[in-house]
């Protein structure tokens, strides 16, 4: 007689019968209109502003409530799929919620939605994916997701005037009120801020100074994107029969980016690869902080502003944004008018206070895992968020974050049919170290 177990936040993880054939992982009981919801939302985060670009650009005029009704339907969308008679989605949200309030009055009332669709966007794709654990979907969706970027992004490159044509990046941004004139020095049509480098490429310097922006309409995303459809087939390995492709896919969008965060990224989680069952997560848990340390100390005693644009650059704007935070903003019952976006630690400290943050950040890192094999890519996306915190905010998007969150819950429910039984598995993560 077979049975199955549960997982903490509420999906089904396969154990064996006595004949020892797996049973199926997920809501086996799930009609297929899941799967279709979730390559909807899935593609429709990562695809939507190219959409409503072409829509300002050749059709009518956008603004930035059209994006927030857009994400509205996406997010939407996803947690109506994602809900089911377990408590953890609404248990979790619930007290996310009640928190974000009690700040909110702490502030004097000042209400932050952003926050709560930042928070949001993430347990709702999680939570599908625990529903599901379809990992053949989740390779379709990366394999689709590769290819609509690629695609894209080389009709952006070589043929640049035609795509300016009928995809005005700037000119939508303006429209969103995201950039405003002065920022752009008066121009209304072209690539966003960043779409040229202003020095040397990094990366294939032959391709020129242009830095392709696909679908995503701003390079930062399009080299977050190659991090993690990277990550993805790396960690699937030979299951995953087109994952060369995928690879392939991946480094095409990071040369086309010149993104250099997007190429350390893929080397240091590779280089990590043998060594992430050995690390305990409690590591996992402090390092933010270890950093946040680190950076306020070397804010205060080294840096007195901004700095170039590479790596310890970017670096030294965190450390300085981090010593302009007064310590009510870092508690969480002031706010601030600080410029935060460079900095994606500053901004959850800004958002959610340090309590808030520590306890987001321990919830992400002891999500529990059906499978040990599924604590490898787990690792690689805390490696991932770590790394971009230092020098962005752009992993609460939901033009990567869709994707990212839809694979990271995959990867927790999905179990493979050789894999160990539910208390080896346990034992094989590092859990409680």
């Amino acid at each position: 007689m077979s049975h199955t177990g549960s997982l903490g936040y509420g999906s089904r993880y396969p154990t064996r019968s006595r004949r020892g054939a797996a049973i199926p992982v997920g809501d086996t009981d799930a009609p297929d209109i899941l799967r279709k919801v979730a390559t909807a939302t899935v593609l429709g985060g990562l695809v939507f502003n190219a959409i409503l670009c072409f829509v300002n650009t050749r059709i009518m005029g956008t603004a930035d409530r059209h994006v927030i009704m857009a994400e509205l339907a996406i997010v939407g969308c996803t947690v109506l799929a994602a809900m089911t008679r377990k408590s953890a989605f609404y248990v979790i949200f619930g007290l996310f919620v009640s928190y974000m309030v009690f700040l909110f009055m702490l502030r004097g009332g000042q209400v932050n939605p952003k926050a709560v669709r930042d928070i949001l966007i993430p347990l709702a794709f999680y939570f599908l994916a625990t529903r599901i654990a379809d990992v053949k979907l989740a390779d379709r969706l990366v394999l689709a997701s590769g290819l609509i970027v690629v695609g894209f992004g080389l009709f952006e490159y070589l043929f640049l005037p035609t795509f300016l044509e009928y995809f005005n990046v700037i000119g939508y941004y303006l429209a969103r009120g995201t950039v405003t004139l002065d920022q752009v020095f008066g121009q209304t049509k072209g690539l966003f801020i960043s779409g040229q480098r202003p020095e040397a490429r990094t990366i294939l310097p032959f391709l020129g100074q242009h830095r392709v922006s696909s679908v995503f309409l701003e390079p930062v995303s399009m080299g977050n994107f190659g991090a993690i459809i990277y990550a993805w087939a790396l960690f699937r390995g030979r299951e995953f029969r087109l994952r060369w492709v995928v690879f392939l896919l991946a480094f095409t969008v990071v040369a086309l980016a010149d993104a250099r965060f997007g190429l350390y990224t893929c080397i240091l989680i590779t280089l990590l690869y043998p060594f992430y069952s050995f690390i305990p997560r409690l590591v996992w848990v402090v390092m933010p902080f270890f950093l946040l340390a680190v950076l306020a100390i070397y804010g205060i005693t080294s840096v007195s502003g901004g700095g170039p644009n590479d790596v310890a650059g970017r670096f030294a704007v965190t450390a300085h944004i981090l010593t302009q935070l007064d310590l009510g903003v870092v508690l969480g019952w002031e706010t601030t008018n600080a410029f935060t976006a460079d900095s994606g630690i500053s901004y959850s400290l800004t958002a959610f206070g340090i309590f808030g943050f520590v306890a987001l950040w321990s919830l992400f890192v002891y999500a529990p895992m059906a499978d040990a094999r599924g604590w490898r890519f787990h690792s690689m996306m805390i490696i991932y968020l770590l790394l971009l915190m230092l020098i962005s905010d752009s992993f609460y998007s939901i033009k990567t974050g869709a994707l990212m969150w839809f694979l990271v819950g995959t990867a927790s429910a999905y179990r493979r049919a050789d894999g160990p039984r539910s208390g080896q598995s346990r034992a094989a993560t590092p859990l409680s170290a």
